[in-house]
């Protein structure tokens, strides 16, 4: 018997679409991608994070220049530039006579040349900068103070003396200024005024004392809160360095010692130099640190310059001729 089907229902069958098959990544194919796209990530992580390198550095750069036209619009208000750091001691036959009472120093001198008078009324310059009255100035972070490549001075501290109530602490810098050549004998510990440099223990100098030429002579560098690039602690026993802006800030276990390498830096190690000390520089880029000179510019200087040329620098009255570096 035959089986005759309805047209209609021949006509719906052939157009009725056909299933299509599925096709999909094998597991072999899914790993391939996965290893293409490491590979791609791999090769654009390094440019990615030199870009945003190179972004830090103009970043700190800018830092810089505006430090460095604080420091000449000081100069320009009072016809000198900024203490590296004041000093006067205590009173006669008290216990901490011996201590400096002051230490303010030249980032907090010029504050109101960068545009933060608001900062600069949060310190009472009769009372030491230790002292509770001054607490809110000294912990006061200034973007303009720090490096965007330091990660160790950002929202950090330098304790000065932790068994207190507060804590005494103070904002953390990337910036330090220029002390000028050191040695075993003459230093920036040792003695304070015995410098070569452009800015010391309350130091007064015009822009005319500078007679190697304010293109020849540095006027700030960079230093990091992070490790000193030792195999062990300094004769001090510091193994990580002490920048801060606002002040320069006595020892409580040595009163003498006025820490001034909490604001300015010795030329008696290379930037990053490995031995070194707490007086000395590090920057938080690869091979080079960065400066402001006293005319205002900015210069990117490698790690590996010549020592005499490095010193040389560093004296405001050395009558060097620099060479090319």
């Amino acid at each position: 018997m035959e089986n005759h089907c309805s047209p209609s229902l021949v006509a719906a069958a052939e157009c009725a679409p056909r299933r299509k098959r599925c096709s999909a990544f094998t597991l072999v194919e899914l790993l391939v991608v996965i290893a293409i796209i490491g590979i791609l990530v791999g090769l654009l992580l390094p440019a990615v994070q030199a870009a945003r390198e190179a972004a830090r550095r103009m970043s700190c750069q800018n830092n810089l220049k505006q430090l460095a036209l604080g420091l000449h619009n000081y100069e320009s208000a009072f016809r000198m530039l900024p203490s590296g750091y004041l000093h006067k001691f205590g009173p006669q036959g008290s216990p901490l006579q011996p201590a400096n009472h002051m230490g303010l120093a030249w980032g907090a001198a010029m504050l109101p040349q960068l545009e933060q008078g608001q900062v600069a009324d949060l310190f009472d310059d009769d009372r030491p900068i230790w002292d509770i009255a001054n607490q809110q100035g000294r912990e006061t972070s200034l973007p303009v103070f720090l490096c965007p490549s330091d990660t160790y001075s950002s929202e950090h501290f330098v304790v000065r003396d932790d068994s207190s109530d507060p804590v005494e602490r103070y904002a953390a810098a990337s910036y330090a200024a220029n002390w000028g050549p050191a040695d075993e004998s003459i230093n920036l510990d040792d003695t304070p005024t015995k410098s070569r440099g452009v800015f010391y223990r309350n130091s007064r100098l015009p822009v005319s004392a500078i007679l190697d030429g304010l293109s020849n002579t540095l006027a700030l560098g960079e230093r990091h809160n992070g490790p000193i690039p030792l195999a062990q602690p300094t004769a001090g026993g510091h193994s990580v360095f002490e920048n801060a802006w606002s002040a320069a800030v006595r020892e409580i276990t040595e009163l003498t010692d006025d820490h001034g390498h909490m604001v300015l830096f010795e030329t008696q190690y290379r930037p990053n130099q490995l031995g070194g000390d707490d007086k000395g520089l590090a920057a938080p880029h690869t091979g080079l640190c960065q400066f402001a000179l006293c005319d205002g510019s900015v210069r990117a200087i490698t790690e590996h310059i010549d020592a005499d040329v490095y010193d040389s620098l560093a004296t405001r009255n050395g009558r060097e001729v620099i060479e090319a570096y």
